[in-house]
């Protein structure tokens, strides 16, 4: 038994199984629900195949039918990436997107073999396959590409940025990836502080200024008030108290749930709270900013390949954790940096458990908010507080901690694995 956490074979296979269990089980229980056989006991109205597609569906209808552009999560521009879909019922459109999104998935497993390739670690021939089966059956995966979220794309993006940036020293392509992903989720782009750690201001400048061209292009074609209307949408949405931290994978909303728990949130006004929420969410990022820039400009500092892993993995984490709203979905875009801590990383025991402990938290998210809802009392009130989502995101966030502290301390040597590897 302990073979699965000490010996890499074993390990790989005991996460792909786990992931697999997860994502397969999702899948069935969607499928009883939305047939009707358990729609007793889930009488949720979520499981419906493209829940999320739905909405912006309706919008590129309203749209194409000179109807104007309803309110709207999206930014402007990436309706037209939508466009052609008016064409279709929507179950037809739904399909569309499944299969788009299943692209995105193998692009993101072939570059993220190519990465892990630049780093010394020779995969299998079947390698690929694997990481795709591995992200598809990942349950925040799995449930985005049912619902037929965008989430995949912007994942995909990611990986390129990526790719391009620190494998290729690509700049503009890099900007072009991160634009992308900005554009249809706005959250992206707080992976440019990884360039500003990394000093790399030509990519800065490049990802502004194609930024800035899209946003021009697209108040050109569609004006300024569709935009001023996006933009208080989107500011109320992630402001909103009666709504903040729904998205239930928040790691500062467990401490807003405690506070909320005994009463706090109840003697404060809701604006006082939020301007707290912005500035503590602020300090946790300019500290471990702070952090990061102190070591890596340090002459002695670590081997460059392991900073830029943790430092990508760090500020991906927070960007899908930190928001007022981070659903499970968000957990899409950890995909590349499982992928490169698992697989390029040298981990003692205690990091394998972290590891290990975290994606099992994501891959099992759902049947745990299932089973607390229906066991309901402190069980359901710990994963209320405590929701899964979060606990996975922490679980992730504090690895890359503690492997960065060993890192300073010189605790971990040749961390970049120069090896064969198998799946």
């Amino acid at each position: 038994m302990l073979n699965l956490l000490t010996e890499d074979k074993y390990y790989r296979r005991f996460l792909f199984g786990m992931v697999l269990a997860g994502g397969s089980s999702f899948l069935l229980i969607f499928l009883l629900v939305w047939t009707g056989p358990l729609r007793s006991i889930w009488p949720n109205p979520g499981y419906i195949p493209g829940r999320d597609f739905k909405l912006i569906y309706d919008i590129v209808l309203s749209f194409s039918s000179g109807q104007g552009i309803p309110t709207s999560f999206y930014f402007p521009l990436t309706l037209f990436f939508y466009l052609p879909l008016n064409h279709l019922s929507f179950y037809h459109a739904f399909i569309v997107m499944t299969v788009w999104n299943l692209s995105m998935a193998l692009i993101l497993a072939i570059v993220a073999v190519k990465i892990v390739k630049y780093y010394g670690v020779n995969l299998s021939s079947g390698a690929m396959w694997i990481l795709f089966l591995s992200y598809i059956f990942f349950c925040p995966a799995t449930a985005e590409l049912n619902s037929a979220n965008i989430n995949t794309m912007v994942a995909c993006f990611i990986a390129l940025f990526y790719y391009f940036l620190f494998i290729k020293q690509r700049n503009m392509l890099a900007a072009l990836c991160l634009v992308v992903a900005t554009l249809f989720k706005i959250y992206p782009a707080f992976l440019i502080i990884v360039a500003l750690m990394d000093r790399r201001y030509k990519f800065i400048w490049a990802f502004l200024l194609i930024l800035c061209l899209c946003v021009i292009a697209s108040i050109l074609l569609l004006g300024i008030p569709v935009h001023i209307i996006w933009v208080e949408f989107l500011l109320q949405f992630q402001g909103g108290l009666g709504l903040m931290w729904g998205g239930g994978a928040t790691i500062t909303g467990i401490l807003y749930k405690s506070l909320q728990l005994i009463g706090v949130t109840e003697v404060v006004s809701s604006t006082t709270i939020s301007v707290i929420w912005i500035a503590v969410r602020a300090m946790i990022v300019i500290a471990l900013a702070c952090y990061l820039f102190i070591i890596l400009r340090k002459k002695d500092s670590p081997n460059y390949n392991q900073w830029i892993i943790l430092s990508f993995s760090l500020f991906s984490v927070l960007m899908v954790s930190l928001p007022n709203h981070a659903w499970v979905y968000y957990a899409t875009c950890l995909a590349l940096p499982f992928i490169l801590c698992v697989l390029c990383l040298k981990l003692s025991l205690f990091d394998r458990i972290l590891l290990a402990l975290s994606i099992a938290f994501f891959s099992f998210n759902t049947h745990i908010d299932n089973l607390a809802g229906f066991v309901g009392g402190a069980f359901g009130g710990f994963f209320h507080i405590l929701s899964p989502g979060a606990i996975g995101n922490l679980l992730f966030l504090s690895f890359i901690l503690v492997y960065m502290t060993k890192l300073k301390r010189g605790g971990v040597v040749d961390a970049i694995i120069n090896r064969n590897s198998c799946l």
